[in-house]
């Protein structure tokens, strides 16, 4: 779309803002000042309105984001077109003065930590399908393909052209989603056993739904029966509450099923026949507005995240996001009839889906539908003496932690990877934020508890982060020492707390994969997310490798705590052995996912020039 930077500004736009519910509450006048107005600031309040379109009250710190992300996407669209525009932040009209702001005379942005990089961008676009070069796939600096890019660049100014396999579709696995209609009529099968659908729901229960809980196991006993009465018949013509039942018990199962296919092959193929058997009756469960069509959403996506060719994951995100709005699941209703149980299930849908999108929004570098401005929905439950008492529920208590950790991230996200041009942000900023996430962990470090699903994605989770966290400051120091002369005003380092967390997500996945059935390991789901952080890390770990045969930056380190010295050169020992196992790790997942072999080929065909100069220089 075209914007027109002259018929409309910025100050025309927050003159629209009525007055904040503060001002009238107290019937004083009210300016149009962003993110809050004068009074509000003064007396330390949150500035709210109220918006009689969604029916719900919002900040005006709210609008002022997306009136910042208007003014970025407008210069980035005029860059585009060859016009010489700054990149803008939104700056609200002052009192003092009645000049119209446009996205045309604002000054460069600049922020308490200083200030974008007009020149400098790593964000990429990729040709998704080769017979259609007009199909482009974009991903911001925050996906690993980033980061592979930069790594290829750099080896091949270094040390020469990469080998590529020529069979490599494309570098995303996950994004030519097919539609999640049924296109054959289902072919009949035998009505499995009760033994064997409460087995996968009971797993499904002690995994998945420990990490995302969307349901509740108490409820799970009569819809089996419902399940059980209906396989086999006409169920697409089931209805209303029925229709609910059978569907929710026929994808816990296909989940559950992919879930199991690790340990056994044959599952693979009855994950898919409950899966077939859901969406028999998807038109009729996703037909109204309600608690149990979101649910339907959340079965799709988690289903999806195992076998993404099977739906749209983004737009299936995209349909929950706005749903859960729909229902106000992101706000707290104060409702003083909604019962504990029904405020937990609340608390527990959102959370979960707010993971969940914003983990992917992550991975492809996208902002995302539900911005922190508007939610205010409190976490299912918080880390005390008294909740911890129950061992059996302290690892959804960790899981409802992690969902702390996936805020800071968010926060992270849109300071360093949102702006459409790379922001350089000075080394306190780093150092800030890895403190806040030291913060979040040290809270968990007097719990003694076994491993579980809980437990293991809140270690899992800190470790992904610190490599998303350094992952700019590798981008630029790769995009630095690929050129043969640095210049005067290189001022790149290289951060050494993103390899030891690198080694230590590969150490991580390569007990799950190794993990015995029955085991916490061996019953951690392994879907898309995983596949994500693996080959982050891996390209992690090669991107160091690169840096340190190059030599000319300085190794820095951001944080005592987790690396015991302040700077320093990375210690590269048994990096023969973790380059191993990352092979392993990626050539298994190449089986689970064919898009994965690309990812395995780029790596083979870096380590097989990176390793033995380093194994000579004496790195390794």
């Amino acid at each position: 779309m075209d914007f027109d930077h002259t018929t409309i500004s910025e100050a025309d736009l927050t003159r629209l803002l009525p007055t904040c519910q503060r001002c009238r509450r107290l019937r004083r006048k009210c300016d149009t000042n962003l993110p809050a107005c004068r009074l509000c600031l003064k007396g330390k309040a949150e500035c709210t309105f109220f918006d009689h379109a969604l029916q719900q009250t919002l900040p005006r710190s709210y609008v002022h984001s997306l009136l910042t992300r208007l003014s970025r996407l407008r210069a980035v669209q005029a860059s585009v077109n060859g016009e010489s525009l700054p990149l803008p932040v939104y700056q609200p009209p002052q009192h003092e003065r009645n000049t119209s702001i446009t996205s045309a005379n604002l000054d460069p942005p600049s922020n308490e930590w200083g200030t974008y990089t007009s020149d400098l961008s790593f964000d990429k676009h990729f040709i998704i399908e080769h017979a259609n070069p007009t199909c482009w796939q974009y991903l911001g600096s925050s996906s690993p393909y980033a980061l592979v890019v930069e790594v290829l660049v750099h080896a091949q100014a270094k040390l020469g052209p990469m080998v590529h396999h020529p069979d490599y579709a494309g570098p995303e696995f996950w994004l030519n989603a097919q539609s999640t209609e049924v296109a054959e009529p289902l072919q009949p099968r035998a009505t499995p056993t009760r033994a064997e659908v409460q087995m996968l729901v009971d797993l499904y229960m002690s995994t998945t739904n420990i990490m995302m809980s969307f349901f509740d196991p108490e409820d799970m006993t009569y819809e089996i029966d419902t399940y059980l009465r209906h396989h086999g018949s006409n169920v697409k013509y089931l209805t209303g509450k029925e229709a609910y039942q059978f569907f929710r018990v026929a994808m816990i199962c296909a989940i559950a099923s992919a879930n199991k296919a690790r340990h056994h092959s044959v599952y693979d193929t009855e994950s898919m026949a409950y899966y077939a058997e859901g969406l028999q009756c998807v038109e009729e469960v996703t037909s109204d507005v309600s608690c149990d069509a979101l649910q339907v959403l959340l079965l799709l996506i988690l289903f999806t995240l195992f076998h993404p060719r099977k739906g749209d994951l983004w737009k299936l995100l995209d349909f929950a996001c706005r749903l859960s709005v729909e229902l106000n699941y992101h706000t707290e209703p104060n409702d003083e009839y909604e019962d504990e149980k029904s405020r937990k299930k609340r608390r527990g849908i959102f959370w979960g889906l707010y993971c969940i999108e914003r983990t992917m929004g992550q991975h492809l570098g996208r902002p995302s539908d539900l911005t922190e401005e508007i939610i205010t929905a409190e976490y299912p439950a918080a880390l005390n003496e008294a909740t911890m008492a129950d061992p059996e529920k302290l690892q959804c208590l960790l899981t409802s932690h992690y969902y702390r950790l996936t805020y800071l991230r968010s926060e992270i996200f849109r300071e360093l990877y949102l702006p459409a041009l790379a922001p350089s942000l000075p080394r306190m900023w780093y150092e800030q934020s890895v403190e806040s996430m030291l913060a979040w962990r040290r809270e968990l470090q007097f719990i003694e508890s076994n491993v579980g699903m809980g437990s293991m994605t809140c270690d899992m989770g800190f470790d992904t982060s610190i490599c998303f966290l350094f992952q700019p400051l590798l981008l630029r120091a790769l995009a630095a020492t690929k050129e043969t002369m640095l210049g005067p005003e290189i001022t790149e380092v290289i951060p050494r707390e993103s390899y030891q967390s690198a080694v230590k997500v590969i150490e991580f996945y390569n007990k799950i994969f190794r993990g015995a059935e029955g085991t916490a390991w061996g019953m951690y789901p392994i879907t898309i997310v995983s596949a994500h952080y693996i080959h982050q890390a891996t390209i992690t770990i090669m991107a160091h490798c690169l840096l340190a045969i190059d030599g000319r930056l300085p190794v820095v380190s951001f944080s005592r705590e987790l690396s015991g010295e302040i700077d320093g050169p990375v210690d590269f020992s048994g990096l023969h052995e973790i380059s191993g196992t990352c092979l392993i790790l990626l050539n298994t997942l190449s089986k689970k996912w064919a898009g994965m072999v690309g990812i395995l080929d780029i790596y083979k065909s870096l380590q097989a020039k990176v390793l033995p100069i380093m194994m000579r220089s004496g790195l390794g």
